[in-house]
Formats: C-alpha cells, sequence, structure tokens
C-alpha cells in the first residue's frame, strides 16, 4: 500500500509538471514576410521544418531581425508568455496534491505567439539613397542634448503580457536613475554614428580633397535631441531577459555652407526592440545608435532636403545679376605704406571681419561670410569713424560682396586684373586678425600655389591669417589687390594653410565695371 501511495504521488507530481515535460524543446513560429525578405533570429540563419521557424523554448528573448533590400533592417523581440495548452493536464491531481498547476514554471511551460507578423512594405523605413552625382555633400556639424527632467521619462512592464495589454507601467523616472538631473551633451558619440552612415552612403567627401567644398557643393546638418522615452519590457516569471526600445524626438537643421539655417523639421522615431540580456553593456548605445538612425533617414529621406540637396538655384540668380558701374578715382593708395588706410573692419552683431575701398565715394568688398549676418553691421575705416553700411550684392558661390557707406573723398584700392598669379612672388594681407584693435595688421608671405577647384581659382599663401582677416585684401609689393582674403576653407578641414580669391573674380563674379 505504501508503495502504491508513493507510485501514486510521483506520477501526480509528474502530471504536474506535463508543460515542462511533454512539450518540445522548440516551438514551430509562422513569420508572414516577403519572399525577398532574409529572416535572422539572434543573428544566425533560422532552422526552418514546413516552412516554419524553429525557436527555442529557454526563458530568453530572441532577436528577430528581418532583412530587406533597400530598407533599414526590422529588429523585434519575440517571448515566451503564454502557457502551453498541455498545462491543462497539470490540473488532474491538483485535488489531490498540494503542487498548484501554476507551479509548472520550466523553461518549455511556456509558448511564443505561433504567428509574428514583420512590417508590410508601406510601414518599412527606406533606405538613405546613395549620393547621386548631382547630389550635394552632407555631413553632421553638430548634436546637442539638451534635455529637462521632463524630457526624460522611463516606462517599465514587468512583465511582457502587461505591455502587450497596453497597461500603465511603474511610473516614469529619469533616465540617470531617478535624480531628475538636467542632461546637456554637445558633438557626442553621436555625430560619429550619424556621418558613418552618410558616409556610407557617399555624402561625405573622404578623400581629403577640400578643395571641393564650396557653396554649391556642400550641406550641414545640425541636430538637437529633444526628449525621449525609454521603454523597459520584463520576461515572464523568472525569464532571463528583457527587451528595450527609444522614442526619440529630434529637431533637425539644414545649413548652407557659410552655417545659415535654411530648412529645418522635427522628427519623432522610434528605435527598433532589441534583446538585453546579450547585450547589456552596451544595450543603450545600441538601441540610441539605431533611433538616431531612424530619424536621420526619415529627415533626408523627406522631400524637402532631397530637393535641397540638388539646389542650383544661386547659380541662375547670381547669373541675372546687371552691370553695375563704379566711378573710377584720380587717387588710389600709394605702396604698401599708405595700404592700411584703405582697409576696414566689418562688424555684425556677433562677429567682425575685413574689407577694402575700391572706389573713393563708398564702395567697399569683402567675402559673403563677412556679412552673412547682416544684422547691426558696421564699417569701422582707419580713422575708427564708423558707417552704416548696406549690401549692394553678393555671391554666395564664390564668397564675394559689395558694400556701400556713405562716405566722400576715400582712398581706394588699385586692383590688379591679371590672371597671370607669379608663384613664390611675394604676397601682403592686410585686414583685422583675432581682435578690432589689432585693425589694420600687415602679414608678410608667398603665393604658395595657385588651386584650380573646378569653379574658379584660388591663390594659396603662407601668410599669416587669421578668421578675422576673411575679406580683406592680397596686396603685391607695389600696393595693387591681387585677391581676397577666403579664411572659410579653414573651417571645412584646413590648418595653417590660407588662400584668396584672385581679384579678376570680383568684376567677373559681381557683374561690376570700374570706368
Amino acid at each position: 500500500m505504501k508503495n502504491k501511495i508513493i507510485l501514486f504521488v510521483v506520477v501526480a507530481m509528474l502530471l504536474s509538471s506535463c508543460a515542462s515535460i511533454l512539450n518540445g524543446k522548440y516551438q514551430k513560429i509562422t513569420i508572414n514576410k516577403e519572399d525577398s525578405d532574409q529572416i535572422l533570429i539572434d543573428g544566425e540563419i533560422p532552422k526552418e521544418k514546413n516552412g516554419k521557424y524553429l525557436i527555442r523554448r529557454d526563458l530568453i528573448p530572441k532577436q528577430i531581425t528581418v532583412k530587406s533590400e533597400g530598407f533599414k533592417d526590422e529588429n523585434r523581440v519575440i517571448m515566451q508568455y503564454k502557457k502551453s495548452p498541455i498545462n491543462i493536464l497539470s490540473w488532474i491531481p491538483f485535488g489531490i496534491l498540494i503542487y498548484p498547476p501554476f507551479g509548472d514554471v520550466g523553461r518549455k511551460s511556456w509558448n511564443y505567439d505561433k504567428e509574428f507578423i514583420c512590417t508590410t512594405p508601406e510601414q518599412k523605413i527606406t533606405e538613405i539613397k546613395n549620393k547621386s552625382t548631382d547630389s550635394k555633400k552632407i555631413k553632421i556639424n553638430k548634436v546637442s542634448v539638451d534635455l529637462k527632467k521632463e524630457d526624460m521619462k522611463r516606462k517599465y512592464f514587468y512583465r511582457y503580457k502587461r505591455y502587450l495589454r497596453n497597461k500603465q507601467g511603474n511610473g516614469n523616472v529619469s533616465f540617470d536613475g531617478g535624480t531628475g538631473s538636467e542632461v546637456q551633451v554637445e558633438n557626442t558619440i553621436f555625430s560619429y554614428v550619424l556621418n558613418n552612415l552618410l558616409k556610407d552612403k557617399g555624402y561625405i567627401d573622404t578623400t581629403n580633397t577640400v578643395l571641393k567644398n564650396s557653396y554649391l557643393d556642400n550641406l550641414l546638418i545640425n541636430a538637437n535631441v529633444k526628449s525621449y522615452t525609454v521603454y523597459n519590457i520584463g520576461s515572464v516569471l523568472y525569464g532571463r531577459g528583457s527587451m528595450l526600445y527609444i522614442d526619440l524626438s529630434i529637431d533637425w537643421e539644414v545649413l548652407d555652407y557659410y552655417e545659415k539655417v535654411i530648412y529645418s523639421q522635427t522628427t519623432t522615431s522610434r528605435s527598433g526592440e532589441f534583446v538585453v540580456f546579450r547585450n547589456k553593456d552596451k544595450i543603450m548605445e545600441i538601441v540610441i545608435k539605431d533611433v538616431m538612425e531612424v530619424g536621420l533617414t526619415e529627415f533626408m529621406n523627406s522631400d524637402k532636403v532631397h530637393s535641397l540637396l540638388h539646389d542650383r538655384s544661386e547659380i541662375e540668380k547670381e547669373t541675372k545679376l546687371q552691370e553695375l558701374n563704379i566711378s573710377n578715382s584720380n587717387l588710389y593708395a600709394s605702396g604698401l605704406s599708405q595700404s592700411t588706410k584703405s582697409s576696414l573692419t566689418i562688424k555684425s552683431k556677433d562677429s567682425f571681419g575685413s574689407g577694402f575701398i575700391i572706389s573713393n565715394d563708398g564702395y567697399i568688398i569683402t567675402n559673403y561670410h563677412v556679412v552673412s549676418d547682416s544684422s547691426d553691421l558696421k564699417v569701422i575705416l582707419n580713422d575708427k569713424s564708423e558707417y552704416d553700411v548696406e549690401v549692394i550684392r553678393t555671391s554666395k558661390i564664390y564668397d564675394l560682396a559689395l558694400l556701400k557707406i556713405d562716405a566722400k573723398d576715400l582712398i581706394p584700392y588699385k586692383i590688379n586684373r591679371s590672371k597671370n598669379i607669379e608663384i613664390a612672388s611675394e604676397v601682403y594681407a592686410v585686414g583685422t586678425p583675432t581682435a578690432e584693435d589689432l585693425s589694420q595688421t600687415i602679414s608678410r608671405g608667398i603665393v604658395s600655389g595657385v588651386r584650380n577647384t573646378g569653379e574658379t581659382k584660388l591663390i594659396q599663401t603662407d601668410a599669416s591669417i587669421n578668421n578675422g582677416n576673411s575679406g580683406g585684401p592680397l596686396l603685391n609689393k607695389q600696393g595693387e589687390v591681387i585677391g581676397v582674403v577666403s579664411s572659410k576653407l579653414k573651417g571645412f578641414g584646413v590648418e595653417g594653410v590660407a588662400f584668396g580669391i584672385p581679384a579678376y573674380e570680383i568684376f567677373d563674379r559681381l557683374k561690376i565695371n570700374i570706368k
């Protein structure tokens, strides 16, 4: 009798764990997808049987990656959360034993959903198209993260089933664990991540040919992270993992070559779902990289950004400039000793640059980028007199601008229109380097080379030039202008090398005549 009781208890206990014992090691899952889609589970090609995928029952969430040509990878997570139907057998001995059927919590006692539905073609995120030959280059200028406490949220769901039922999590806490401190970051790893994506698509020149950079060929992007919500979803019971995804709101800006904002857009994007178990040490890096790429992809695929990448309207605009006649002068700056009197400083609200006089009635030449911020423009002459200034015309393509002040009896520079620029000849730069109180500084160098950019030529010199020199004259030994200093190229990777726009371009590009 005793042996019978023992046998009965053993059988009953076994029946109470029917699902754990009888359920298979793998579950067959139907994945609805396009014929061309490739499925990876935890990064590997899964086994198939009778058209279904075999997924291991081990209570570890599974990373499903759907690869579709021309689309961004879709990353989703599936978890065991449903009791196996075999679990019903566990009720047979329930009336006899103090061993409840819900005590069967083995790895194989839980099932996945029988069917996994991939994103439809209409919902997929189209990859950024490769750069075409007529498209501008574009790169990330900076990424800023400026978040207040209320901008940072975390939603935690203890159980996957609760998440599926769309129940509330256990409240929102700040990303740093509850201190609620603000987050301010600039030029972080995000810039590197996004520029790598643009590089892969051909939008960033990796040949170090800096002279290709120009207004017509370059755009910049600024990104400012406005808010995020982190979703952390736990597995079932004593499962060994969870999943994570992020909603991220980003303000994007497109800037032209001179870093002026020409378009802005906000994206609110969601990352893919990622298993925490296999990526504990770098899960946040993985998820943030993914959601930033989603945001950039949505931004780059917008009609407006596509239009800006192919915009050549400035060519037609500058071609239509009408000829402008400027009165000739009977008196010019005499030699280098007098040259500083014809140089000047141009101030705007937040910066300053240089320029030079080309007529006795107040016409001035400078770079476009010196006056691109036209707010509160002032001209300060050598005698410290200050004038309001009018921008008459500009060439964004060639970085030139013609200005006018209300002044008389000025002494202009004589401009040398020769296209024969002698290599190794002495050259002098006049301008306002680094600070306003250093105005009319002269530095000496040589013509190091004449470089062809494809659109025009540039005079390369080793004369000491800083940002404030922009727009000032390059002079020969006779004190004649042979070029206009343009240090803008420094911002695109050139250090210790200065360039000037040949003086003859002033007349051709701004359509002016001195008669």
